[in-house]
């Protein structure tokens, strides 16, 4: 049955480009969330180390890939979720701050980054 052993072959080696072609797509995502991020944080910088530090990337771990977006200094998390004082007596739950902008960045591209993942594999 060697027809059978090459289309097998084949598709296994379609699936393997496309995974490497989903890696590419959202390694390009992750550089355009980095520049929004760094370009549209909130705070006033005060040595430029939590900005130069916001970045983005892709992980893969098995057949799951993980786009992220993260701060890269120990107080990124205080500019996250900083709020007025009122605000966290009130809230249970995380809501971004006025010096939030990882959850504000994902809200704004994820839209667009699940269409272009979508019309990615319809091809």
């Amino acid at each position: 049955m060697p027809g059978k052993l090459n289309f097998a072959q084949g598709a296994a080696d379609a699936l393997e480009r496309k995974k490497a072609g989903l890696y590419a797509l959202l390694q390009n995502w992750a550089g355009q969330l980095e520049g929004y991020a760094k370009t549209h944080a909130a705070w006033v910088d005060r040595t430029g180390h939590a900005r130069q530090s916001l970045h983005a990337g892709v992980d893969v771990r098995g057949d799951t890939f993980i786009l992220y977006l993260s701060h890269g200094v120990e107080y990124g998390v205080w500019l996250e979720l900083a709020c007025k004082p009122v605000e966290l007596r009130k809230a249970l739950w995380y809501k971004p701050g006025p010096y939030s902008i990882v959850i504000p960045t994902m809200q704004a591209h994820a839209p667009r980054i699940g269409q272009t993942v979508r019309d990615y594999w319809r091809d």
